[in-house]
């Protein structure tokens, strides 16, 4: 008979143990979503300077730059959907809270699975559909900045696979993680 602790730290081809295989993977995912973070954060500054430089340009200079209005929307873009693996993780996504926190204990951890198992679905869909875009996209040019239109969607496929694993981690989290205590669920 083989002990628990020999399971849960069952060697790999290359002497690595499952537990720091998982580990070195969540590392992995927390620095891609760091990077997404401050990426986000960058691009907003970005896109307030750049709008702000348009329109002081437009009617102070009556000259706008033709680059201006592309380049926002790219970074608006990248913005958008960059945050949604963050939303997932942090449990910031729409969710009828009210109805949730009502369900019984049982029904809530079913209802939770699903909303994972949803979600991990919508990820896929973004890696693989994000894919087909970026190759479908990639022999245009975008008009003002002369960039490949690839540009716009590119961020799609990594977002998807980030989606994906924060969608996973959460389905085998305890039920708590999605239960807010009843002081929290009403003031949201």
């Amino acid at each position: 008979m083989v002990s628990s602790s020999h399971q849960d730290d069952t060697t790999l081809p290359g002497g690595f143990s499952m537990k720091s295989l998982i580990t070195v993977i969540r590392r992995l995912f927390v620095g891609i979503e760091k990077i997404f973070e401050w990426a986000s954060m960058l691009m907003l500054v970005a896109m307030v300077f750049i709008v702000c430089y348009q329109v002081i340009m437009r009617y102070v200079f009556n000259n706008s730059p033709s680059w201006s209005e592309e380049i926002s929307l790219i970074l608006m873009i990248w913005f958008g959907i960059l945050s949604i693996p963050i939303g997932v993780r942090l449990h910031l996504h729409i969710g009828i809270e009210y109805l949730f926190n009502h369900f019984p204990p049982r029904a809530q951890w079913v209802v939770s699975r699903l909303v994972c198992i949803a979600i991990a679905v919508f990820g896929l869909v973004m890696i693989f559909s994000g894919i087909e875009l970026v190759k479908f996209t990639s022999m245009s040019t975008l008009p003002a900045t002369k960039l490949p239109s690839a540009v716009k969607y590119a961020v799609i496929p990594l977002s998807g696979l980030t989606l994906t694993y924060n969608a996973l981690e959460l389905l085998f989290a305890p039920l708590e993680e999605f239960v807010k205590p009843p002081e929290q669920a009403s003031t949201s």
